[in-house]
């Protein structure tokens, strides 16, 4: 039988008696069907292999491989395995369905055929397979273009990131630089006033007693000058850690912030110094140092302990109090401690922040020594 439609399916057709075989081509055909005929096993699984159908018909009952074994091979075959499969026997009751479908049949049909039923159930099935198929196409369709949005947003973040530490590295090349302005020029004119001031001290006797109270005046409010400016100077790049290190200044750092806030301060280091690059050391005395402003601003601590350790291929920062504690909400963060965890995560390093209510704070950061993608 000659049909002049175009092709609908595909079709691969397994079955032992030439005239069903025969039947089932032509009543395929002529519903525009490309038929692929095979009368035993071996011979569909080599058609089927060599070009997978859109779906395949499968008799059970066949001289040597039978159906069961063949739609065992086509479903552990990669090329095959999601070809849908329709069962063609004689044999009606429920234990054979039940075994076809775990042998992963898409459905059974039972001989002898009723042309329309052959005829729906195939069109039923290669819809669902086209279907299926789309979904696939569509699900890899929007994988692939998730995918290169994360790959998009992991750059702009690794740029972001980027663009943090240099800033950071920016604004303390400019916190030093005012911090040498400040020592050097003004530092430097407030200390030769000061000297002025206290030679003239001793001639202020013969003009009278408010003249030397005012000079008095005068001679405090720079002495008050000399230290704001030295406090202002040391809190934006401290000397120490210039000249002396990273464990003399933080040392200092934390004895200054004990006698200013009246909160006892512990200090323990596994090292007298350390060696350690510039870049790293200012982001540790940055990250202690605003920890403690948070204890000073915050807590309403009694006592804080700091913690330095120089581990084989990373430092560990621990600062922890016994104040109030806080509780924050999940994914929310606070201003106080925004600093900190972005000069953890500019570094490659890692930090935990654990509070809770009347519990105190504790911080813990560990950086490592060496980052290759460093700004």
């Amino acid at each position: 039988m000659t049909s002049t439609q175009p092709v609908q399916a595909e079709i691969l057709v397994v079955e032992d008696t030439p005239a069903s075989l025969e039947l089932l081509t032509d009543l395929l055909s002529a519903a525009g069907h490309a038929v692929r005929p095979a009368q035993d096993g071996r011979m569909a699984l080599r058609s089927a292999a060599a070009r997978p159908p859109d779906l395949i018909l499968l008799d059970i009952r066949m001289p040597g491989i039978d159906g069961y074994e063949v739609c065992r091979r086509l479903k552990a075959d990669p090329r095959t395995r999601d070809v849908p499969v329709i069962f063609l026997s004689a044999l009606r009751d429920t234990g054979n369905k039940v075994r076809a479908f775990e042998f992963g049949a898409v459905d059974y049909i039972a001989k002898p055929y009723q042309p329309d039923e052959v005829l729906a159930r195939v069109r039923t099935h290669l819809d669902l397979h086209r279907l299926q198929s789309r979904l696939e196409e569509l699900v890899q369709e929007r994988t692939a273009q998730f995918q290169q949005a994360d790959a998009s947003l992991r750059e702009s973040q690794a740029q972001l990131q980027e663009l943090a530490g240099f800033l950071q590295t920016v604004r303390e090349e400019e916190r030093a630089h005012i911090a040498r302005e400040l020592h050097d020029e003004l530092g430097q004119a407030l200390t030769a006033l000061r000297i002025d001031l206290a030679w003239l001290r001793g001639k202020y006797s013969s003009l009278g007693k408010a003249v030397e109270e005012r000079a008095s005046a005068a001679h405090s409010l720079v002495e008050r000058s000399i230290d704001a400016l030295r406090r202002i100077s040391e809190g934006l790049r401290p000397g120490m850690l210039d000249v002396l290190g990273l464990a003399a200044a933080i040392e200092h750092h934390v004895a200054q912030f004990q006698a200013r806030t009246g909160i006892r301060c512990t200090l323990a280091m596994n090292r007298e110094e350390f060696e350690i690059d510039d870049r790293l050391a200012t982001a540790i005395f940055r990250i202690i140092q605003e920890a403690l402003t948070n204890v000073m601003r915050h807590a309403t601590a009694t006592q804080v302990s700091v913690m330095i350790e120089d581990a084989a291929d990373n430092f560990r920062i621990r600062v922890e109090d016994n104040g109030k504690g806080f509780a924050v909400p999940a994914g929310k963060k606070t201003f106080g401690l925004l600093g900190i965890r972005e000069r953890v995560k500019i570094l490659g390093g890692q930090i935990e922040i654990d509070s809770s209510p009347g519990a105190g704070t504790r911080i813990e950061a560990c950086l490592p020594k060496e980052r290759g993608d460093s700004p």
